[in-house]
């Protein structure tokens, strides 16, 4: 996703900003993105479920809330900060009670030269992860919201 050149509202690159490390809402937005989503990348269960199934569950997710924010008359969506850094949380969390962290392996970011090593995906299993989806879904918690 970095080598994409997309630029936030904050006119900094995503290969910028995540530097320093990931910074994802739910494994499917980045703050400063506003309405875009991404699959099957950083911070979701991309490396520990069957490929087909976690795009279906974050398929789901992307228009079932496409669909609710054009039903609620949403402008855009941004991820809030607090959200994104919850997320992070939990997902280093999760990894931490593995022995992930002691690797410099693919799932650690540890494959590539000069890339911070940290947790790369969400290991809590695809069940978990789409409680989690679910539930931002339903409340819409962690997304700043401007209506047209």
């Amino acid at each position: 996703m970095t080598q994409l050149g997309l630029k936030s509202i904050y006119n900094t690159t995503l290969q910028e900003e995540w530097a320093s490390g990931i910074d994802t809402y739910l494994g499917a937005t980045v703050r400063g993105y506003p309405n875009m989503f991404h699959i099957y990348g950083p911070h979701a269960p991309t490396l520990f479920s069957n490929g087909p199934a976690a795009i279906e569950v974050q398929g789901r997710f992307v228009g079932d809330m496409i669909g609710k924010l054009e039903r609620q008359g949403v402008k855009y969506f941004n991820p809030t900060a607090e959200a994104s850094q919850e997320w992070k949380k939990l997902v280093s969390h999760l990894s931490d009670i593995t022995l992930f962290p002691h690797t410099r392996s693919t799932y650690m970011g540890g494959a590539v030269p000069g890339k911070k090593v940290e947790a790369m995906c969400f290991t809590g299993g695809l069940p978990l992860y789409r409680t989690h989806i679910r539930a931002a879904y339903d409340s819409l918690d962690g997304f700043e919201l401007v209506k047209a």
